[in-house]
This record gives structure tokens, sequence and C-alpha cells, in this order.
């Protein structure tokens, strides 16, 4: 048992680590989720993604299955209370089930792992979901990620083509849009987009993802899957989507290099698409604006300096106050909409 733990490891500030593990299995389809842990845990998480889906137009509450741990299980064990919830689970006729353990189930000692190990007529894998002792809910995502990553093989599958596109942020407003915007930058190099690993990905696929020769990570932060990926099975890796106007050429250059491509008549065609973005907003020239840095993300900021040097914004206090992206603008497109929301910004002040 791990007694060294200080205060600050314990607390977070980026949600729980089950909350991380379920923005992934959620969005495999056919697949089951069943919660090791009390009842309050899938409520609070069921209503927050619903919540969240629901500002992206979608309403489908994710299928959830609790193992209703209460003050029995917690005296006596609630390995037996699990084994029950699979089976409840089971009735679905998923092609997978993912077990996440919480906090509950780890304290009292359950040997989640074990149980999921148990023959059964469809496949069951066990994700650690538990944060408390300093997870967060990026820590939840890559826990989902590698435990989804041990349903493939190398022998499973020869070597495709297609890129695969890995860890999509599933809650983010524009998480469609950024993937569109990766496909038509890879398909000015003539390269498809495989595996969305995962993003509404049919369960079954999780044994595709060893064939794929290539992949790119949503951002940084899951440099440590694309370790694994490349220890595993020999992925090549880009280690994030393109940020801003001169990211997208940069990201064109590493995926041509990657694939042994010639990307300089692909990097030609993005400049003129983004000279041609320059020329559609040269009537912010010369205005006075102002950005609030005190909670910008570094990455938002950079990229948005960038474009107002470009479009040759002065940046100076007082200035019309500039909205910022939550996220980096992903390639040229993500620009478009940010520029955008400026306009409309800088025409009601």
């Amino acid at each position: 048992m791990i007694l060294n733990h200080s205060h600050t490891d314990i607390s977070r500030n980026e949600g729980c680590t089950l909350t991380g593990v379920l923005s992934v299995t959620c969005f495999l389809q056919d697949a089951v989720t069943v919660i090791h842990g009390p009842t309050g845990c899938t409520h609070h998480n069921a209503s927050l993604l619903h919540a969240s889906l629901a500002e992206n137009d979608c309403f489908d509450i994710p299928l959830l299955v609790s193992s209703n741990v209460s003050e029995e299980e917690v005296i006596f064990g609630g390995e037996g209370a699990l084994m029950q919830a699979i089976r409840s689970a089971e009735s679905y006729n998923p092609s997978l089930i993912c077990v996440v353990s919480t906090c509950i189930a780890e304290t009292i000692g359950d040997d989640t792992a074990a149980v999921c190990r148990e023959s059964r007529g469809v496949p069951v894998v066990h994700i650690p979901g538990s944060g408390f002792l300093g997870g967060g809910f990026s820590d939840g995502i890559q826990n989902a990620l590698m435990s989804l990553m041990d349903l493939s093989s190398p022998d499973l599958h020869s070597t495709e083509e297609g890129v695969m596109i890995v860890g999509e942020k599933n809650l983010e407003y524009e998480a469609e849009e950024n993937y569109a915007e990766v496909a038509r930058l890879l398909s000015l190099l003539d390269i498809d987009s495989g595996l969305r690993f995962v993003r509404r990905m049919p369960a079954g696929d999780c044994s595709r993802i060893s064939s794929a020769r290539y992949a790119i990570l949503r951002d940084p932060s899951l440099d440590p899957i694309g370790s694994a990926l490349s220890s595993r099975f020999g992925t090549e890796i880009i280690s994030g989507f393109p940020l801003g106007l001169e990211g997208s050429l940069r990201f064109l250059r590493q995926a041509g290099d990657m694939a042994g491509i010639d990307a300089l008549p692909a990097i030609r065609d993005e400049e003129g698409m983004q000279d041609d973005l320059v020329a559609t907003f040269s009537d912010l020239a010369g205005i006075s604006v102002s950005i609030n840095t005190s909670m910008a993300d570094p990455g938002v900021l950079q990229v948005a300096r960038t474009v107002m040097d470009s479009l040759g914004m002065v940046e100076e206090d007082p200035g019309i106050p500039l909205p910022l992206p939550f996220d980096p603008p992903v390639g040229t497109t993500g620009v478009r909409r940010m520029l955008q929301s400026w306009r409309r910004g800088i025409s009601r002040a």
C-alpha cells in the first residue's frame, strides 16, 4: 500500500479519473461500460456526459451499468456485485464490455482484473478509473487507451496504409470539425485517415489497432500512448494535431516525411489557401485589440498572436477584447473559425 502521498497528490484540477475513462469508452460502438462502484459514481457521470453531449446536439445517454456497491459490499467485498453487473451488461449483447474500477473498489481491495479475466462469451477489459491517490481526467483517458490497446496484437492483422487518429477529445465542441481538418490536410498528400481510436469506433475494431502504420495523437499529452504504440506495434507517431497556420504547414511536412511522400506540392497548395484566408480578413488590419492572458492557454495565445501579426492587427491596451477559443485552433480551418469569431466581436464593439 502506498502511504507517502501528500494532500497535493490527491487534489484534482482537471476532473475525475473515472470521467476521463468514460470520455473514451462511451464512444465505442457496440460496447457497454460497467462502473464498479457506488451508484452515485454512475449517476453523476451519466448526468455530466448527457449535458456535455447535448451541447453538441447529441442527446443519447451512454449505456452505463453500475455494480451498485453499498455498505455491505464495502465491508464484505464487491466482487460478487461486479459479476452480477457484468451478467447484466451481457444481456445487451455487446461486442465488448469495459469494466471501470472506481476509488471505492480500489480502496476495499476488490480484484477487479481477476473478475474480468474469467472466461465469457464476450471480451471484458478492465480499465483502472480510481484517482483517489492523485489521478485526474487525463490519466483516465490514458488508462482507457492503454487497456483497449491490449485487445490488439501484431499477429492479428496485416499493416494498413491508413493513418490512425488517436485520443480525440470526444467532449470538445469542435471534435468533428477538428477531425475533418486533419483528414483534409492528409488528403492533400493522398493519405487516407483510418481508425479513430476512439471516436464512434466499432468495439471490434480495437483488434485492428496494431495494423496502423502511422498514428496522429490528438495532443502531446498522449505521448505515453504513442510510445506504447511504437514499442508494441512499431507504429510511427506524429505527436499532436496541427495548430494554426504554421502548424498546418509543419504537419504536412511531418506527415509527408513519415509516409515517404514529397510534401512540397501539398505545402504550396496550403500556403495558397492561407494567403486567401488572410486576404478575406484584411479588413481587420490595423485594428487595436486586447487579449486577456490571465487564463489563456499558451498554445492558443501563440496561434492567436501569429495570426494577428499576419493580419497586421495591433495588440494594445485599451483595445477591443478578442474572444479566444478554449483549445488552440486546429489547422487553417480552425483559424478561419477563430477569425470569424473575432470579426463578430469587433463588429459589436
